[in-house]
């Protein structure tokens, strides 16, 4: 089953939605990697104008799959498709809209606030809660400054992000987050190191 359904509106909207509804769309490789590649077919249309993301089921995305995220072996790959992916919602030639329900924090915050424009249900829960299971929301928040910053001043969100998602991943391998990990998937309080 594909992790994003494409749907073209009209000729000039394509609509890519997460589609993990039973995981709250939350984010892992395969699923990152289907909407970069949804995204660069949609801009590569001459007549294509909008992109609307939105999420399957109760919740536009939850952030990172933690179940995924627990294994280390990913834990590089998975920081570094996040990363591709907001820089490719934010360079994206089109109008990119963030359709928003239900639950949009972490990575899914991050995604949403990658977008030029967000429509969002009432009561819908926004933030980065990443903290709660010793994660820093270090990719995500470096990214987004320096996107607003790029629009105040010309510099290279590249070059950023890429240095965001080292120290990211030197947080990601601390013990303090493998705990949180482990904490969340086994459904039980952290028991944190220090």
């Amino acid at each position: 089953m594909p992790t994003i359904l494409i749907e073209k509106q009209t000729p000039q909207v394509t609509v890519l939605t997460l589609n993990r509804p039973e995981r709250r769309n939350a984010l892992t490789i395969e699923l990152l990697s289907e909407l970069n590649a949804a995204i660069k077919i949609a801009s590569d249309q001459p007549d294509e104008r909008v992109i609307v993301l939105r999420g399957a089921g109760a919740a536009f995305c939850t952030g990172l799959d933690l179940k995924e995220a627990a294994d280390q072996t990913k834990a590089h790959a998975t920081a570094e498709m996040v990363a591709n992916t907001l820089i490719a919602i934010s360079q994206a030639r089109l109008t990119t809209i963030a359709a928003v329900h239900g639950a949009a924090v972490a990575g899914g915050a991050g995604i949403m606030s990658a977008c030029d424009f967000v429509v969002a249900a009432q009561r819908t829960k926004i933030g980065y809660p990443e903290v709660r299971r010793g994660l820093v929301a270090g990719l995500v928040m470096t990214f987004l400054r320096w996107q607003v910053m790029e629009e105040l001043w010309s510099s290279s969100v590249k070059d950023d992000v890429e240095l965001a998602l080292k120290y990211h991943m030197r947080a990601r391998e601390s013990e303090e987050a493998r705990e949180g990990i482990a904490a969340f998937n086994e459904k039980r309080k952290p028991k944190w190191i220090a």
